[in-house]
């Protein structure tokens, strides 16, 4: 099962959460179920500035079972921390239904445990890419045309830019509301098939990965709007 949290923290705690980036592994590592876990900051302008957002985070990660979870957000101390310091928080539960590429060379959503699509659910897309610090200017200036392009979509539910190191490695986080949403931004829209094209042309990323979800259901509030669809089964 895999879960993306998204933590958004008042002004008072922002040195706390920003000490965690570093501090909250020797935490995490030791985790019961948990097999796969990245824990990114934000930019500004909803993730997607180069400036960061000292106030939100994100914790990508990959359970044994929705149980592990569960005693991870009733019993874990990080997680109990932040459940005490943030103003918001938001888990999205994710089954992977198509994946290629790689993250730090492995791809942690392999094997798939099924490709079916529940008709008209809505979709996640996870997009992550390890910039070569060469080609890093050339890919910030022909990339917002597309971040503004996605933004635009009217059915967009969410979407956010995060990272583990702000420029180099970037990925971005977005909900849609069904496949077709995904699909039309993805193959019919002209921003984002420039930036496609020109990835390949100029050779931007030096690794990469996309992974495509069903989105299982959300806990918690986000942007002001309250959430409590827990999973039962997976």
């Amino acid at each position: 099962m895999t879960t993306l949290t998204l933590f958004r923290y008042p002004t008072s705690q922002i040195f706390w959460a920003f000490t965690q980036m570093q501090l909250a592994h020797s935490k995490l590592g030791k985790t019961r179920g948990l097999k796969f876990y990245k824990l990114m900051g934000s930019g500004s302008a909803g993730g997607f500035g180069l400036w960061p957002n000292w106030r939100v985070y994100a914790l990508l990660s990959i359970w044994e079972s929705i149980d592990d979870f569960k005693r991870f957000q009733a019993e874990q101390p990080f997680a109990q921390e932040t459940l005490k310091r943030s103003s918001e928080q938001m888990t999205t539960f994710l089954k992977p239904i198509r994946t290629h590429g790689l993250w730090d060379g492995i791809n942690p959503f392999e094997p798939l445990v099924s490709s079916a699509l529940v008709e008209d659910a809505e979709v996640a897309v996870l997009t992550r890419a390890r910039i070569k610090l060469r080609r890093l200017p050339d890919f910030l200036i022909n990339t917002p045309a597309a971040k503004v392009s996605l933004l635009e979509q009217k059915d967009l539910l969410l979407s956010i830019g995060i990272g583990e190191t702000p420029l180099i490695y970037q990925a971005t986080f977005s909900i849609w509301r069904n496949i077709d949403a995904v699909q039309k931004y993805a193959y019919r829209t002209p921003a984002h098939s420039d930036v496609v094209r020109k990835t390949r042309e100029r050779d931007w990323y030096s690794e990469e990965m996309f992974t495509r979800f069903q989105v299982l259901g959300n806990t918690g509030s986000w942007a002001g709007k309250t959430y409590s669809e827990l999973p039962h089964t997976i």
